[in-house]
């Protein structure tokens, strides 16, 4: 009767091991895909471009935001809409042809000089032409700044104050009746420029680059209180009434105005004068649209990908940043197909060309929601073109600990076929020069994507023919990738799930309290054994083949060949044979000096029962290190760990227990030392928790478990395995091998 009991487990274990096996196999090998459409992508750059530039407030940007809205509806997002704040903003109308146009002029003039005070234009009466730039035209030899005054000026005399800095404002002294120039070098921001101007009455300001012929568009906020805020609003609404033309001149320009200066310093008689019609400059209140939809998952967390729709006033915006916005929906699409666990939300935003101001409107607008984003994603002028120098993709992370999670991501989606590209990836804490901006200063976790800075940037000539429809799709890829590491999938989701536990836990109690309960469950391993009245030779036989079989099982299928398959051969097999070594040095040293000594059977049973519980007590460490991160993660997952460890950690409170009583250690000693061996896992679970912290990184958790497995590898054939021939009795020992790895594998392909 027993031996057909023996017989029947294990053909049962055997079925279960290579089930169980072929399952998790045949579900491990399945990989997401994702059929990335660059033609769409490119359609929708098209068709955004198409409304021309999208300024905040204008049709155009109306547009734009109902085109998005309705793709988000085509897509199948849910709760689409369209939000609108009211922020102050810029914004440029051209008069008809037959009238009088954005324009300025220069002039060499010789008489008298402008007299202080003077109505504005009394200066050229006394004065008479000798040479003259003509007519120059808006958007091709000048551009608006952000904010700037609408003043229609005449007879502003010309001077050069260098690069602008603060210590060229003080020499100047007081600039009334003055247009300054200043040769730009990004030294200084454009709002300190702008208010020295204004402080010492300047009648016009000039910037220019050494260099750059088409003059871009570049907006002027000032940084208060960790927000943006426009120039009128800025220092207490001081400058709102006082705002002067502020404009980018082109390369050309003002070498002339340089040449006029110059002749201006030789003779007394000379002066450079400018003349500018600016009254179609407008500054005022607007309306920022913000579009938002989601994909709605199974539990509290919630990730955001943004993109801003609007575009510089003078620039149709193809890769600044209709590019973001259809990679963006492209994002959309390929996770429409998949089930979510986590909520993933997308945003389209108005007013990033006025300085972040529909990213910010919303946040303030939905404070509590925007911060318990898990993570904000931000899109903008990822067009890259390895053909001209421009191949890299900008990657910037407010948190280091995502930085070698991201780099390892890149450099996958890299080898896939992407010759020619590379990414990088930098650790910012505050900062960005994009909506993720506006996230940071919240406090909210963001990953901002960007390419490099091209030729076409913020001007007339970005325009959908400059795009690089080659590169579309690697942007898109690796979000993709971050999405599913970030858990935006359940192809990782154990099959036994537990509800009601969505979310991360925001305490250490809770995460201590599972790895105590997981630890606590080798000592029901030693309560079985104390039950026990006889240990016979069967059952001893049994059970350290059972133990063994769970180490081998968990340590070679989860431990090594798992982490390697997450985290590279590389690292892991080195941690894994650096585990083996340490037992051998260790065994080593310990058996130096007996070599010569012969051990009873029951000393050999004892010693292998300590060898076996000093091994699962540093195998626990780690695994109280995983559970600890686990946890704060998903409380869920945490249980479900918690679970998966104390299945398995039953046999091996046996594997502790049965040699040692059998050994003669005692029952009382043998199960009191079984359960000790747990408790390094709550302990290992503290010092993830309270002393690690944010510096504890994924592949840390994994080298360290690959090393435990190398020791409990070399403990199992070297300890266990030995200890169950010496019983003689090799069906028992087959069997109990087989049951220890079908339970092992079985606990790992239900409970993850």
């Amino acid at each position: 009767m027993k031996e057909n009991l023996l017989v029947i487990t294990g053909i049962i274990s055997a079925i279960v091991l290579v089930s169980s096996l072929t399952a998790g196999l045949l579900l491990g090998e399945e990989e997401i895909s994702f059929s990335i459409e660059d033609d769409i992508i490119m359609n929708d750059v098209e068709n955004i471009t198409s409304f021309g530039p999208r300024v905040t407030g204008s049709s155009e940007e109306s547009d734009a935001a109902n085109y998005i809205k309705n793709r988000f509806t085509d897509i199948g997002l849910d709760n689409v809409q369209i939000e609108e704040y009211q922020v102050t903003g810029a914004w440029f109308v051209d008069a008809d042809p037959e009238e009088h146009q954005i324009l300025m002029h220069a002039q060499l003039e010789q008489g008298a000089q402008n007299i202080p005070g003077a109505p504005d234009g009394a200066g050229g009466v006394a004065r008479v032409q000798l040479d003259s730039t003509g007519s120059l035209n808006h958007i091709e030899k000048f551009t608006y700044l952000g904010y700037s005054g609408s003043n229609h000026k005449h007879d502003n005399i010309i001077t050069f104050l260098g690069n602008g800095s603060s210590e060229n404002f003080i020499s100047a002294g007081d600039l009334t009746d003055l247009a300054v120039m200043i040769n730009y070098d990004n030294q200084r921001n454009l709002s300190d420029i702008y208010k020295d101007s204004i402080d010492q009455n300047a009648g016009v300001v000039m910037i220019y680059t050494e260099g750059v012929e088409v003059p871009p568009f570049r907006t002027v906020t000032v940084q208060e209180n960790g927000e943006t805020v426009p120039f009128p609003d800025a220092y207490g609404g001081e400058y709102a009434d006082l705002l002067i033309p502020f404009i980018y001149i082109s390369e050309s320009v003002a070498i002339t105005f340089h040449e006029y200066i110059e002749q201006a310093e030789e003779d007394p008689t000379l002066f450079p004068s400018l003349d500018g019609f600016w009254e179609g400059n407008n500054v005022g209140t607007r309306t920022v649209r913000v579009v938002t939809g989601e994909l709605t998952g199974n539990s509290d967390k919630k990730i955001m990908i943004g993109a801003h729709h609007d575009s510089a006033y003078i620039s149709p915006g193809a890769v600044d940043n209709a590019v973001g916005v259809a990679q963006l929906l492209e994002i959309a699409t390929q996770l429409s197909y998949l089930e979510l666990d986590t909520t993933i939300k997308f945003a389209t935003w108005g007013g990033e060309e006025l300085g972040l101001l529909g990213s910010q409107a919303y946040i303030n607008a939905n404070l509590e929601e925007s911060q318990n984003l898990d993570l904000y994603i931000n899109l903008d002028s990822t067009n890259l073109n390895p053909n001209k120098g421009l191949g890299t993709l900008g990657i910037e992370s407010s948190e280091l600990e995502m930085v070698e999670p991201i780099i390892k991501i890149s450099s996958e989606v890299l080898d896939g076929g992407w010759d020619g590209y590379s990414t990088t990836v930098n650790h910012i804490k505050n900062g960005g020069n994009s909506d993720h901006r506006s996230f940071n200063n919240k406090g909210i976790k963001t990953l901002g994507f960007f390419g490099w800075e091209y030729e076409e940037y913020h001007t007339q000539d970005d325009v959908a023919g400059i795009v690089h429809e080659e590169s579309l799709g690697l942007t898109v890829e690796i979000i993709l990738e971050i999405i599913l590491l970030k858990n935006g999938h359940d192809e990782n989701k154990p099959i036994i799930q537990i509800q009601g536990l969505e979310g991360e836990s925001s305490s250490w109690v809770f995460p201590f309290v599972l790895a105590l309960m997981a630890g606590l469950a080798t000592g029901i391993g030693g309560l079985i054994v104390f039950i026990l009245k006889e240990i016979t030779a069967e059952l001893m036989s049994f059970m350290l083949a059972m133990a063994a079989g769970v180490m081998l099982l968990v340590s070679i299928v989860d431990l090594w060949l798992g982490r390697a398959l997450e985290f590279g051969f590389m690292s892991i097999s080195l941690s894994f044979t650096l585990g083996i070594l340490v037992v051998y040095a260790v065994s080593y040293y310990a058996n130096r000096d007996i070599e010569n000594i012969d051990l009873s059977n029951e000393k050999k049973l004892y010693k292998s029962g300590i060898l076996t519980a000093i091994a699962l007590a540093i195998h626990n460490f780690p695994e109280g290190l995983a559970m600890g991160v686990a946890v704060l993660e998903s409380a869920q997952y945490g249980v479900v760990l918690m679970a998966a460890i104390a299945l398995h950690n039953i046999p091996e409170g046996i594997a502790v227990a049965a040699p040692i009583q059998a050994g003669n250690g005692g029952r009382l000693k043998a199960t009191l030392i079984a359960m000790v061996t747990g408790l390094t896992e709550p302990l290992g679970a503290l010092f993830a928790l309270l002393i690690l912290g944010s510096i504890l990184t994924p592949i840390m958790v994994g080298c360290s478990l690959a090393f435990v497995g190398g020791i409990m590898t070399v403990v199992a054939y070297k300890e266990l395995i030995p200890q169950a021939l010496q019983q003689n009795r090799p069906q028992h020992m087959i069997v109990g091998g087989l049951f220890g790895a079908a339970i092992m594998q079985l606990s790992l392909f239900l409970l993850g």
